[in-house]
């Protein structure tokens, strides 16, 4: 197993310490969807950040530390490129920061809940370092359509 693996899966080298597994929960009647405590434990007090899913129907949950790797690689490009401007104004305006209520709950915004086709049960799969969240048939027709974790093993030489 790779190093930069390792990394991941133990948190260390200042790493954020890994989401692992799926869950299943209903958005309640105020469209309030709870995160799982291990989970929330993980993302920090200060809440999660929220982006459309890049290329994907769902929507990405990171904690703090997640977004400011995001942010830092998006400040190297350039202003005077007029795709990397668009590419910046369009995740800062489709994106949004959420905190937790006392019961663990977050308040996803309509827009994002539609864009991501989100209404009754939300698949919340971990991807390491981001939670997605993903309508269930959504999810199905993904995991129908992967070429398997064997195939991605060997994509990144594991």
């Amino acid at each position: 197993m790779s190093s930069e693996i390792t990394q991941l899966l133990t948190g260390a080298g200042g790493a954020q310490a890994p989401f692992m597994g799926r869950h299943t929960h209903k958005l309640d009647p105020k469209k309030r969807l709870t995160i799982p405590s291990v989970w929330r434990s993980l993302m920090g007090e200060d809440g999660v950040f929220l982006m459309p899913g890049i290329d994907r129907a769902c929507l990405m949950l990171m904690p703090g530390s997640v977004m400011t790797q995001f942010m830092q690689k998006l400040q190297g490009m350039m202003i005077s490129n007029p795709e990397e401007m668009e590419l910046m104004l369009t995740l800062a305006s489709e994106s949004d920061h959420l905190s937790f209520d006392v019961q663990g709950r977050i308040r996803v915004k309509d827009e994002h809940l539609a864009y991501a086709g989100l209404s009754g049960e939300v698949v919340l799969a971990s991807a390491f370092n981001r939670i997605e969240l993903w309508n269930p048939e959504n999810w199905e027709a993904r995991s129908s359509a992967s070429t398997g974790l064997a195939a991605a093993a060997r994509a990144l030489k594991l």
